[in-house]
């Protein structure tokens, strides 16, 4: 019935621990912006940079997680259009074209 329904609770619970480590990193850019001392300093750079990235890989596995419960024809295009998303993200934060 479903081949990848295995892999829906690894999928959420990967999802899980993602979506808690971006609420992190979103509390913490957050709290540092709020403050009059950026208490993060150069660390908040690298978090910043992360944060997009972050978003979009634990709405992919969350999303992956719903897919694979259904069948190969919602998980395969689901797949091709997170990689186009991810692609095409980095595409304007790299200025590649």
């Amino acid at each position: 019935m479903l081949v990848l329904g295995r892999f829906s609770k690894v999928f959420s619970v990967i999802g899980e621990i993602m979506a808690f480590l971006t609420i992190v990193i979103l509390g913490l850019l957050y709290l540092n912006d709020a403050m009059p001392i950026h208490f993060l300093g150069d660390f908040g750079v690298t978090l910043t940079g992360i944060k997009d990235y972050a978003v979009i890989i634990t709405l992919t596995v969350c999303g992956m997680a719903f897919a694979s419960k259904r069948s190969l024809i919602i998980f395969i295009p689901f797949c091709i259009l997170a990689v186009c998303a991810l692609a095409c993200y980095s595409i304007i934060v790299f200025k590649i074209f």
